[in-house]
């Protein structure tokens, strides 16, 4: 761990002073409150589990997107040991179902840990006649996920304007 934290320091240009401390290294769940609801401009259903969104879920394995599900074992951080090798560094928090589209929240742990809210809506993929399914947009914010859903239910499109 001592070898990781020099590689680290020397690549930061932290080479001065003490070693740097790492305030957890294991995989463990995320300590950022999640807000218990939120207001928005149009009615949704609630999704709490990515277990209950089964297109979402094989969406975010189409694009190899490896997220756990909550309570699930993740990385919060970017450190990774013999206990967090292989597991994601992202966790499902909620999704919201509204008539067009479905936006979900899921948690990103790194160097700068945050909430990411993205939306999906029903698309075809090549063929005029293929069956509709489940498609990211593109249309992803970072920040408070309450006011990020509201955001991308008003057209918001990445940061600009957000």
């Amino acid at each position: 761990m001592q070898k990781k934290a020099s590689i680290f320091a020397v690549a930061f240009g932290l080479g001065f002073g003490p070693p740097p401390v790492y305030a957890q290294t294991v995989a463990t769940s995320f300590s950022t409150p999640v807000p218990a609801t939120c207001q928005f401009s149009r009615p949704a259903r609630i999704v709490t589990s990515l277990r209950s969104l089964p297109d979402v879920a094989s969406e975010f394995r189409r694009i190899k997107v490896d997220v756990a599900d909550v309570g699930g074992k993740f990385i919060p951080f970017d450190t990774e040991d013999e206990k967090s090798t292989g597991l994601p560094h992202r966790q499902f928090v909620r999704a919201y179902v509204f008539s067009d589209k479905t936006i979900v929240w899921y948690y990103r742990g790194g160097f700068v840990a945050n909430f990411h809210v993205v939306e999906l809506q029903m698309r075809r993929d090549t063929m005029a006649n293929a069956p509709r399914v489940l498609r990211l947009t593109g249309r992803t914010l970072s920040g408070p996920p309450c006011a990020a859903t509201e955001a991308l239910l008003a057209g918001v499109d990445g940061g600009q304007g957000w």
